[in-house]
């Protein structure tokens, strides 16, 4: 269904005469092309004063995120729940009341659609809080009619995660109703995207034993279901699986991965300096096998997320040249091919790693909580307190500090960022090859969009050694940095064509 109606698409805009002429008109032809930012909403921006990010702080700050140049917002999970993290779900259908109220966020979905910024929602479908009516009622004997709407095991529910939440039965057809109910509501309430929680576990029950068929093939059902409404909206899977093969069945399912196995690459191989002469080849890998799944397929990379200790604590990213690696990380990042994910605060370079149950003063015990700690405002009245300080952010600059500084982290993601929007080979389609000069510490890839009578091709060169290399092509023009990269800068550059910069006879 997704590539019928993409073509359909293309045939009808083509027939009309319409080509394109601008960057907005590229965007009709690749609508899942997008930059997205990950918010955990708790603690992003307070705007009542209580402590705690709500919906109308995200709603505040859209023109900072606009500014950023992001046009998706995956908003972690907003829904009722019993927990500060948002994934036992309660009721699908209500706000947690810490965030606001459902007006709050429509609201929120309309402001951002003035800015042309689409809103993803955390959809956790895998399972629900063992509170939920649904449960309650499941929990009364094997007779009662929502029995079967979980996966029991010799009586007992079965949960792939602790805590509280139990796995819903994704082969009840009463449960796909429900969900597709689910997928309705937020689709009238106008969300463009889903990322769907905790994808490989959908039918990860005792005994199953081909749980990745039934997994894609539950994502495709659903998929379909939503293109026949939204053509144009965006499915994501969460699949935590570092080897990329694992990801090729599920692009048959949703539009997308959330690529665990980039995010590994470019955290060994800019921080930690592992193998770092097969950056280029081992991302060509991948998105080789991705293209032999589906031409068109639409990657997702990412950097760190919720779920991973923060950039700036992994081996390499701190000490002195901590902040240069974490530029060149998020220079990679931002000139891969798909919908590149950023996670709120690493555009400040902000701390958090996971606590193994430490009892923190004034809070209780923790685990993840400093992998999610507020946003650095550097403005009272916006910055959330729900969390106490574990000091890890005392020496990284606000964001208000960092926007008057040419040469911060968030200035060098500012600017990367805006690039790719305005330039169609790094916005658009999903083409990388290797540059046919790429050598040990000096790693590039061509990014190429052709669409009608335009065509762009763009070089982008990493240099991850220690010494200065001069890049010896014709550039049509200089687009990042220059011709001459000191170690861990980035050349990004337009070139005149492909002749050249990569074997064409592949």
């Amino acid at each position: 269904m997704k590539k019928i109606s993409y073509l359909l698409l293309i045939v009808l805009l083509v027939l009309s005469g319409c080509k394109p002429k601008a960057q907005e008109d590229f965007k009709k032809y690749n609508p899942q092309n997008d930059v997205y930012y990950e918010i955990f909403v708790r603690s992003f921006a307070d705007s009542d004063g209580d402590g705690i990010g709500d919906l109308n702080g995200v709603t505040e700050n859209l023109d900072y995120l606009d500014d950023l140049g992001v046009s998706g917002i995956w908003l972690m999970p907003i829904n009722k729940t019993n927990s500060y993290h948002g994934y036992d779900i309660l009721d699908y259908y209500d706000i947690n009341p810490d965030y606001g109220t459902m007006n709050d966020f429509e609201t929120l979905v309309k402001e951002a659609d003035k800015r042309d910024i689409k809103i993803m929602i955390d959809l956790v479908i895998n399972h629900t809080s063992d509170r939920h009516p649904w449960y309650l009622e499941a929990s009364k004997g094997v007779t009662n009619p929502y029995r079967d709407y979980y996966v029991f095991n010799n009586g007992a529910a079965y949960s792939s995660f602790v805590g509280g939440m139990v796995d819903l039965n994704l082969g009840n057809d009463k449960v796909k109703e429900e969900i597709k109910d689910i997928f309705d509501f937020y689709l009238d309430k106008g969300v463009k995207g889903f990322r769907l929680d905790a994808a490989k576990h959908f039918f990860d029950n005792p005994g199953e034993l081909t749980p990745t068929i039934k997994n894609t093939a539950f994502m495709l059902e659903m998929n379909s279901y939503i293109k026949e409404k939204a053509p144009d909206t965006f499915m994501v899977a969460e699949v935590f699986e570092y080897a990329y093969q694992f990801n090729l069945d599920y692009y048959l399912g949703a539009d997308s991965i959330l690529d665990f196995s980039i995010a590994q690459i470019i955290q060994n191989r800019i921080g930690g300096g592992t193998s770092a002469y097969m950056l280029t080849s081992s991302l060509d890998k991948i998105f080789d096998a991705y293209r032999g799944i589906d031409p068109e397929f639409v990657a997702s990379p990412f950097i760190t997320n919720h779920d991973l200790d923060r950039i700036a604590n992994m081996p390499g990213f701190s000490g002195p040249n901590g902040l240069i690696k974490m530029k060149q990380a998020a220079s990679v990042l931002l000139t891969l091919p798909g919908s590149p994910f950023i996670y709120y605060g690493d555009e400040l370079g902000m701390k958090g790693a996971r606590y193994e149950g430490t009892n923190i003063p004034g809070y209780g015990v923790v685990y993840d909580e400093y992998r999610r700690s507020p946003f650095l405002w550097g403005e009272a009245a916006k910055n959330t307190t729900w969390l106490p300080s574990d000091g890890s952010n005392d020496e990284v600059e606000a964001l208000k500090d960092q926007k008057e500084d040419e040469n911060s982290l968030y200035n060098h993601y500012k600017t990367l960022i805006n690039l790719r929007q305005k330039t169609p080979a790094l916005a658009f389609g999903n083409y990388f090859e290797v540059w046919n000069d790429t050598s040990g510490f000096i790693q590039g890839y061509v990014r190429y969009y052709e669409k009608d009578n335009y065509k762009q091709a763009v070089l982008v060169v990493h240099n991850l050694g220690v010494n200065d290399t001069t890049i010896d092509i014709d550039a049509k023009k200089v687009l990042f940095g220059s011709l001459t990269l000191r170690a861990n800068e980035t050349g990004i550059y337009e070139l005149k064509d492909l002749d050249g910069a990569i074997d064409v006879s592949r």
